[in-house]
């Protein structure tokens, strides 16, 4: 008979404060596992809000951060690792704390951890995982870039923290280009050049206004989308299936349609 799955303690009333680094976040491993502590929330510092609970703030030690980061691939095994990696970027709810119950589950079941697909400590980091994935996957095909005197730019409005993931693709891609694509949502932009490529925290960008040759690509592009289009086969339901519509302002080609979607909205409210 398969070996019985032994329920983690109940969550103490205790919040941990962390400063929202991985590092940081592994050291709150550390203190749940050495002082056997269950918190009931992990919150970033910063972020803190007045409550009841007792609120620990976890200093971020990076020997102890490390041992914890050694431990996953060597009790759980690497993909638990990949896994934790993925879900930090992730926009999962309450993520830190579904990380730590994850870990603690992991340390106590061992590398059969991953095959309890359908365990509430375990599904919801697959799914998150998923969900990044599947957000890397769209933005590799619906990021837009225009030319401003020799770089690349492009902004994205992503769920989920891929600019890392992203990364390598493009620098692939555009190997002898110089580009930088700036996550307006997590104020973040990656940038490339000669080769390198860096994320970089940044509060907003503003791109210079188009040249003449850049506004007639745009036009061509609008007209080459516009054109290949069947208007017996239109199906917009289909198109906001495989198009997202929270991808469309960032979308040259769609971004027009957006607008005139909020305004049939907006006067269907007035009705």
């Amino acid at each position: 008979a398969p070996k019985a799955i032994k329920p983690l303690p109940p969550a103490q009333d205790l919040v941990y404060l962390y400063d929202g680094s991985m590092a940081g976040f592994f050291c709150c491993v550390f203190r749940s596992v050495y002082e056997k502590e269950m918190p009931g929330a992990i919150w970033l510092v910063y972020e803190a809000q007045p409550t009841m609970y007792v609120q620990r703030e976890i200093e971020t030690e990076p020997d102890k951060a490390e041992r914890v980061r050694r431990s996953i691939p060597e009790k759980i095994g690497r993909r638990a690792q990949e896994l934790i990696e993925a879900v930090f970027l992730s926009c999962l709810e309450e993520k830190e704390l579904a990380m730590l119950r994850f870990l603690l589950l992991g340390y106590q079941e061992g590398r059969r951890t991953l095959w309890l697909y359908g365990h509430p400590d375990v599904h919801p980091l697959l799914a998150a995982e998923k969900h990044l994935g599947g957000e890397v996957h769209l933005l590799k095909g619906f990021i837009r870039f225009s030319d401003y005197d020799g770089v690349l730019g492009a902004t994205i409005s992503p769920k989920n923290f891929v600019l890392p993931y992203l990364a390598s693709h493009f620098a692939g891609r555009y190997s002898e280009e110089r580009f930088i694509i700036f996550d307006k949502v997590h104020k973040a932009a990656l940038i490339y050049e000669k080769g390198q490529s860096k994320v970089v925290p940044l509060e907003g960008i503003e791109f210079p206004e188009a040249s003449e040759e850049e506004q007639q690509y745009r036009a061509l592009w609008k007209r080459f989308y516009n054109t290949i289009a069947i208007a017996g086969r239109e199906n917009p339901k289909c198109r906001r299936t495989h198009m997202p519509m929270r991808y469309w302002e960032n979308m040259l080609e769609v971004s027009d349609l957006l607008e005139q979607h909020k305004s049939i909205n907006a006067q269907k409210y007035v009705e």
